[in-house]
């Protein structure tokens, strides 16, 4: 079989390099067509993908990827090396090594993956784990700029998720609430906010569980909204996620297929990538407009993964993958 590799080198847990995952396949008898780091071109690999599409790497280049190919009759197939992993965990395939992932793939099955479609003053963007404005994207902007800028670099994974958590929870204490307006399938709401995340699957950044029930096939977006009156809850939920405990968060969710609000110039995130409200000028229109289901991407799955997402059962089948 022909496959396609797609790599994040500088991804938070990657254990492997491209070379080294690259051997690991040929050895399991596939025939890997391209190999190529997620910045480089992808021009060949999209024309011409092979069987398969292979994603070794964290949230972002499994988000990228997968709506890259998204509605094609080529699936994906991930190799979760990021800080989160939030989609590989919510299709229950985090805990895998690769070389377990690759000897699992002959007995793979099909697990449809949502990908949705943010437009807004950013543009027209798709997104797999969700859209969030609020405490959550003034954090990320936070720690991307001290990444950017930061000579002291770390590949632990904990050690990123910990500090992650923890800039959150110290943002969270003084965070000034954000009045947003809106409705859920023409179901309006309004109020001050410290976040809203209209999610496609359970969790975003670091592992922050705003959306419990959320599924990853059934064309529908949960919005989770954290009022401004739940700081202390919400602090309370983040001092037990950085003692280890695995709790949703305290969020008021609504489920619908489309969310349309008025931004007010506040920061957004489109999964990981970013939107400075502050860098546009006055002119650009603060409506959004976030659709779940603009199309599916079918994800492999091994049969060790953990059976954690309920998927209809048109979303799923059975599937052997020789190499």
């Amino acid at each position: 079989m022909r496959v396609s590799l797609v790599y994040n080198s500088k991804s938070g847990g990657a254990a492997h390099s491209g070379k080294e995952l690259k051997a690991l396949l040929r050895a399991a008898g596939y025939t890997v067509a391209h190999c190529v780091d997620k910045k480089s071109s992808w021009k060949a690999l999209i024309d011409d993908p092979g069987e398969l599409v292979i994603v070794a790497g964290g949230d972002g280049t499994v988000g990228k990827v997968a709506a890259a190919f998204a509605g094609r009759d080529v699936p994906i197939a991930l190799l979760p090396t990021g800080t989160a992993n939030n989609i590989a965990r919510m299709l229950g395939i985090d805990v895998l090594s690769p070389q377990e992932h690759i000897d699992g793939l002959v007995q793979a099955r099909h697990r449809a993956l949502d990908i949705g479609v943010a437009s807004g003053p950013w543009g027209k963007l798709p997104f797999v784990e969700g859209v969030g404005f609020g405490l959550l994207a003034s954090v990320m902007a936070q720690l991307h700029a001290q990444d950017k800028h930061s000579d002291a670099k770390r590949d632990d994974q904990d050690f990123k998720l910990y500090r992650d958590r923890l800039a959150l929870k110290a943002l969270a204490a003084s965070y000034r609430p954000i009045p947003l307006a809106g409705a859920v399938d023409g179901i309006g709401f309004s109020g001050e906010f410290l976040l809203l995340g209209a999610m496609n699957i359970r969790s975003v950044g670091p592992s922050v569980e705003l959306a419990p029930g959320a599924q990853a096939d059934d064309g529908l977006l949960d919005i989770a909204l954290v009022p401004a009156d739940r700081r202390q809850d919400f602090i309370d939920y983040l001092t037990d996620r950085l003692q280890g405990a695995d709790t949703p968060a305290p969020a008021d969710v609504r489920r619908g297929r489309c969310l349309t609000l008025v931004a007010n110039r506040h920061d957004a995130h489109i999964d990981d990538r970013l939107w400075r409200a502050r860098a546009q000028p006055p002119a650009v229109s603060p409506d959004v407009e976030i659709k779940a289901q603009a199309q599916t991407v079918m994800v492999l799955a091994p049969p060790a993964a953990r059976p954690e997402v309920s998927q209809t059962p048109a979303a799923v089948a059975d599937m052997a993958l020789a190499p």
